[in-house]
């Protein structure tokens, strides 16, 4: 990348000098005096270099940058000074303006300002520039120390209630205890070894959502009442990984399904050829049941790796009334996983 980075200035600065060289020999080329326009050309670009280098090198790090601003602004006029002196004592002055007496004077302060200016100028974006990439790396950075943040808070609490669910099957002696294990085990590789990813194909959401309500069956196997289906094809998108099991978690623990014969849960995704996503889930549930998990776990932690990773590309609805809980996500995804 710093390589990259040195031979594209390089060529920015060979670009200008190249641009200013065939302005300036315009203007020298007059009668077809190759010889004599090429030597006075390359002579006041030279200076003219001398000046731009003079103040990006040496001037703007030692006096601007460590803010001596009445420093510089004097080595600014000095520099102006100097170079019509040593134009008019040396005898330059006559190879590069035609007129004489303070007109060329005018001049030659005009253009060295002109010069010290574009350095100014140059110096001044590349600053801003760097800046700006800087604070956006900054940015970056906070946004997935936050989301890691958040995944790690959804790993364990997504553990943990499964493991309480096998804790009660093995006190009762189950047979479903050993499948609940071996499933738990799938799971676990997904959140120790993809939950950490950026960004995983929906595919590989879904079948983990698909796996995790088997698991939730094991504990009541008549599945009469629990609906999960999926169209389009999930193969192509990607998702940020632990996101939509987070409204599957939630369907089955305020549905009391395993309580209450008459619960029910619904899940539909849907991703057309677009990559928009649309994912609803709805289950019973009784009006005292609380819609975000305590602590901060549940849909607020949802919300906010939506607002994170998705900003301006997704719109959550989530209602609960007449003793239904429903959940409407819609999301655009993209092939390359890149909002």
């Amino acid at each position: 990348m710093q390589i990259h980075s040195g031979k594209l200035k390089v060529l920015e600065h060979a670009a200008f000098w190249l641009f200013m060289w065939l302005f300036v020999f315009d203007y020298h080329f007059v009668e077809n005096n190759w010889g004599q326009a090429i030597l006075a050309t390359g002579m006041e670009v030279f200076t003219y270099a001398v000046i731009v280098y003079l103040n990006l090198l040496l001037l703007i790090p030692l006096l601007l940058k460590r803010k001596h601003a009445l420093l510089y602004i004097a080595s600014i006029v000095s520099t102006v000074a100097v170079y019509v002196l040593l134009l008019r004592i040396s005898g330059l002055e006559k190879y590069f303006y035609d007129f004489e007496g303070w007109r060329n004077v005018f001049s030659m302060v005009i253009n060295t300002s002109l010069f010290l200016l574009i350095s100014f100028l140059y110096w001044y974006f590349k600053q801003w520039r760097l800046e700006h990439e800087q604070q956006l790396a900054w940015k970056n950075e906070k946004l997935e120390a936050e989301l890691n943040f958040l995944r790690s808070q959804i790993s364990p609490h997504f553990i943990f209630n499964t493991l309480n669910n096998i804790y009660t099957l093995a006190l009762r002696k189950d047979d479903s205890t050993a499948p609940m294990v071996a499933k738990l085990s799938t799971l676990l590789r997904y959140v120790l070894y993809e939950g950490g990813e950026w960004q995983i194909f929906l595919k590989k959401e879904t079948e983990t959502l698909r796996q995790y309500i088997e698991l939730q069956l094991l504990r009541k196997p008549i599945s009469n009442n629990v609906d999960f289906y999926t169209e389009g094809n999930p193969a192509e998108w990607k998702i940020a990984p632990m996101l939509l099991i987070n409204f599957v978690e939630n369907a089955f623990k305020h549905s009391r399904i395993d309580h209450d014969e008459d619960s029910w849960i619904k899940i539909h995704s849907n991703i057309n050829s677009e990559g928009k996503l649309s994912f609803s889930s709805e289950n019973s549930a009784a009006d005292t049941t609380v819609t975000d998990d305590q602590g901060g776990i549940g849909l607020q932690n949802v919300r906010r790796q939506l607002e994170l990773f998705y900003p301006r590309c997704h719109t959550l609805t989530v209602k609960h009334e007449n003793g239904i809980f429903s959940v409407q996500l819609n999301l655009q995804l993209r092939k390359n996983g890149k909002i």
